[in-house]
């Protein structure tokens, strides 16, 4: 007769065998989860310098070096916000080519770290002095002589004026325009000639002499001439040549 075991044992070995496993699993999954937190305390994260410190430094560099007066600004590039730079330990260097306010108001300057973690960059900024320079109020065809009603004022930026701009209206008035004119256009010395006062064949008044002492004669202008400006004139008695400069539109002065 075949009797059969109350309590089986069925794969007995392989229980065994898997319990140490087990216990193996669960320690190092521990261990895992008690070290990230040392490991973590064990890495410094990178400080990097600010791009507003970067700015702030170049800022200061453009008002001492190149601060003209309160209508002057200074526009600085932004600095890409990807660009990771090492915090420097040391007040940062900038440096400049232009000794003076460069043409056209644009410069770039040199930002470098001088410390334990040495970088350098370069940013470039735009210098703007704002003025009010002599425009025209109204269009004039070449040979107009100019008037205060033509005149106006209109705000540029100095910095990008290639030619010499007027800031006074008595710069202009009495003098020409030599070439045509629009409304609002800037004027500069290359647009204005000197009016003409005298014309060739007037008679004139020539004076010659220093001090309290001095002679007058007539005589005729051989050119025309401005206020100023170099003429010859013939003497009506003796018919000589003599050259002066123009007084106004009735006189010839010889120095």
């Amino acid at each position: 007769m075949h009797i059969r075991p109350s309590h089986p044992w069925p794969h007995l070995p392989k229980q065994q065998g898997q319990k140490p496993k087990a216990i193996f699993a669960l320690f190092l999954a521990a261990l895992l989860v008690f070290a990230q937190p040392v490991a973590a305390a064990g890495l410094e994260q990178p400080v990097f310098q600010s791009r507003a410190s970067i700015e702030s430094a170049a800022q200061d560099f453009l008002e001492t070096h190149y601060q003209t007066d309160t209508n002057t600004r200074f526009h600085i590039n932004p600095i890409d916000p990807r660009l990771q730079l090492k915090e420097c330990d040391q007040p940062l260097q900038v440096r400049s080519n232009n000794l003076t306010l460069p043409r056209g108001g644009r410069i770039t300057l040199k930002i470098a770290c001088e410390g334990s973690n040495p970088w350098r960059i370069y940013v470039p900024a735009r210098i703007q002095t704002m003025v009010n320079a002599i425009s025209l109020a109204r269009p004039l065809a070449p040979g107009t002589r100019i008037s205060a009603e033509d005149l106006t004022t209109t705000p540029v930026n100095a910095n990008q004026q290639v030619n010499a701009y007027l800031t006074s209206p008595d710069e202009a008035i009495g003098q020409i325009v030599t070439r045509p004119m629009q409304a609002g256009q800037i004027l500069t010395q290359q647009d204005l000639g000197i009016a003409k006062v005298i014309h060739r064949g007037d008679h004139v008044t020539v004076i010659a002499g220093t001090g309290n002492v001095s002679v007058s004669t007539e005589g005729v202008a051989q050119a025309d001439a401005g206020v100023g400006q170099r003429i010859m004139v013939k003497n009506s008695r003796s018919g000589q040549l003599v050259e002066g400069f123009v007084r106004d539109a009735n006189t010839v002065v010889i120095k």
